[in-house]
């Protein structure tokens, strides 16, 4: 007797361009839905390889002009029609993994459709404005601002038509029913504490309150990461801080930096662990999401001085595993660091280790894992 085929299974990413934290959600569903085909926006192999185990690779017209890949972000205004005109067709399951609009895709009738949301699109809900500022002339402000008012359009219609949202964070589960007026389950992303661990211990490692340790700034140099606010909290503290990453912003940066400033461009795995392990702590000003840099940094033992709002709130202990600012902005900063640097000597290492373990990679793949195994498909 020959048994029936499984469920069709599909996961469309936003787009695979880079490997950050998404791509590493992206990665533990592959591992959830094996042969699943993969959908995206477009996509460079070189830099992001496909997750292993998964079918077909399929993008949209875009992958085809170089030029439209190299620079798609472009093309946001026409994002939600590329996505819709992905072939999803025969599918019994599509599981969207998504900072975007590619849940705009078309699900077949009888399909399920699951949202795995790391947010609403901030640029078109929460953070328009300041995006506005920093990225747009002022006489074409007015013309961007109808587009963004099309793309919230989309999202929300598209946000209708999802039958379970996940969200990455409490934070976000608020946002999402702010913006959506849908409900979610909370999962949070993965954390490789295998891989990002304390170092080994040197007799000449540098002790609490070692002014020549620099600070680290990490991550993708963009206006509402606010990177600016700890370049010049560094700068008028006189104290050594290293940007690590890259982005738009990364030019500007330098050119507000002190001579204790250095800036590391894209650096690998292997040097970001090591950058964490030797920080004096991490500076994390702007408001996040969920923040996987923060609880990397907690797993290799080192304390984080955050913004006290978003997703940091959810994986920070104030006073334990680090210290949360009530604002924004490089004053308010720098009296963050005033602060951190007169509670440090009582920082213990391995209760940041301890409170990053919560996060790990296998917390991760046993609640997703269960989440989806309880869905009802089709049959």
């Amino acid at each position: 007797m020959v048994s029936p085929p499984g469920p069709r299974l599909a996961l469309v990413h936003h787009w695979l361009v880079t490997r950050r934290g998404g791509e590493r959600c992206l990665e533990t569903l592959a591992e959830l839905l094996p042969g699943a085909d993969l959908f995206t926006l477009v996509h460079d192999p070189d830099v992001c390889p496909p997750p292993p185990g998964l079918g077909q690779v399929h993008t949209t017209a875009l992958q085809r002009w170089g030029w439209g890949r190299r620079h798609f972000r472009a093309f946001l205004p026409f994002f939600a029609r590329l996505y819709g005109g992905l072939d999803l067709a025969g599918y019994d399951l599509v599981v969207t993994s998504d900072a975007s609009l590619a849940k705009t895709v078309k699900v077949p009738a009888g399909c399920l459709h699951v949202c795995y949301c790391y947010s609403p699109v901030r640029y078109a809900w929460d953070l328009s404005e300041l995006y506005l500022e920093r990225s747009v002339p002022a006489l074409a402000r007015p013309l961007a601002r109808t587009m963004l008012a099309a793309v919230r359009r989309s999202d929300f219609r598209a946000a209708k038509k999802v039958d379970h949202f996940v969200a990455i964070s409490q934070t976000v589960a608020e946002r999402i029913e702010r913006c959506y007026g849908r409900p979610s389950v909370v999962i949070y992303p993965p954390t490789d504490v295998e891989f990002f661990r304390p170092p080994e211990p040197r007799p000449n490692t540098p002790r609490a309150g070692d002014n020549s340790r620099p600070y680290l700034l990490l991550g993708q140099a963009v206006p509402y990461k606010r990177f600016d606010d700890g370049v010049l909290a560094c700068r008028d503290l006189g104290r050594p801080l290293i940007v690590a990453g890259g982005g738009p912003d990364f030019a500007r940066l330098k050119s507000l930096a002190g001579p204790q400033t250095t800036f590391v461009s894209r650096p690998s795995d292997q040097e970001v662990r090591s950058l964490y392990q030797q920080c004096r702590a991490l500076l994390f000003p702007g408001e996040e999401d969920f923040g996987l840099v923060p609880v990397e940094a907690m797993a290799c033992g080192r304390p984080v001085i955050a913004l006290g709002r978003g997703g940091a709130t959810e994986t920070i202990v104030h006073e334990q595993t680090g210290i949360l600012t009530e604002s924004s902005g490089p004053d308010v900063l720098l009296d963050g660091i005033r602060r951190f640097e007169a509670w440090e000597p009582h920082f213990d290492p391995s209760a940041a280790v301890a409170r990053a373990a919560l996060f790990s990679l296998e917390s991760h793949r046993r609640a997703m894992g269960r989440f989806l195994g309880d869905l009802q498909l089709p049959r």
